[in-house]
């Protein structure tokens, strides 16, 4: 994956070095903090946004529980898919 550098305001770094942050750490805390914020507007779905943090899937529900951020949004997509699914399953049991 390729990067591109995304500008911050100095005072902001200084804070946070000041606390203590290094600048990986604000690089990665920023970087979570986005695809987080992504996730949860419904912009990326959750494998994307796993896979741009290098997470599992599961590692990344974690995080969400971590952050009491919602694990699954479900879409009228995946409603009619479950809705079908289970349409599929109770005709096949008759």
């Amino acid at each position: 994956m390729s990067n591109i550098q995304v500008n911050i305001p100095e005072e902001l770094y200084n804070f946070l070095r000041v606390l203590g942050y290094q600048k990986k750490d604000i690089e990665t805390e920023l970087l979570e903090d986005t695809v987080l914020q992504l996730y949860a507007k419904h912009i990326i779905s959750i494998g994307k946004a796993a896979s741009i943090l290098e997470l599992s899937i599961q590692a990344f529900r974690e995080t969400l529980l971590k952050r009491n951020l919602p694990v699954e949004y479900f879409t009228k997509d995946v409603y009619e898919e479950d809705s079908d699914t289970i349409k599929s399953i109770k005709g096949s049991s008759l």
